[in-house]
């Protein structure tokens, strides 16, 4: 994967086989780890929920269900009202789960990517790429210098 962090679903550990004990294991010591730090907490809980903010505000602000409003179905008709209430759904859970697996990739595959490395399997915290048992100095895949990464693992 590349230095974007947008797409389908995360890709948390997908180099290493693990089996589902081991993988619990390794989620449960990264959400320790990132308790640690609560502004990485807020900020990937605040962007991930930027959609649902944006929606509870445009609905507080045009109150689409007032008497002759957008939706109101006495005024467009049940039908009418049920269908673009559906699409606004749609829309909303798509940005929503573009912007959850934004806030995981950035945020959290860090803290599992680096517990990993901590259990004996070098991989690179940013992009996942499984590197090889003596690392180089920068990961093949992404470029981020190696050196630093090696630190924040050791610490």
């Amino acid at each position: 994967m590349s230095e974007s962090h947008w797409g389908w679903w995360m890709r948390l550990h997908e180099p290493v086989s693990m089996r589902v004990g081991e993988r619990l294991r390794v989620h449960f010591w990264a959400n320790v780890a990132m308790l640690w730090k609560p502004w990485v907490l807020l900020l990937s809980s605040a962007v991930a929920l930027i959609p649902t903010a944006a929606l509870m505000v445009a609905l507080l602000a045009l109150d689409p269900w007032r008497p002759s409003g957008p939706l109101d179905p006495n005024a467009i008709g049940t039908s009418a009202a049920i269908t673009s209430m559906a699409a606004v759904l749609v829309v909303w859970l798509g940005a929503q789960h573009f912007f959850f697996v934004y806030a995981m990739q950035r945020w959290y595959a860090p803290f599992v990517r680096r517990e990993i490395a901590r259990r004996g399997t070098p991989m690179c915290e940013r992009c996942g790429h499984r590197l090889p048992p003596r690392p180089p100095t920068a990961c093949p895949e992404c470029g981020i210098p190696l050196q630093q990464e090696s630190n924040a693992v050791s610490g």
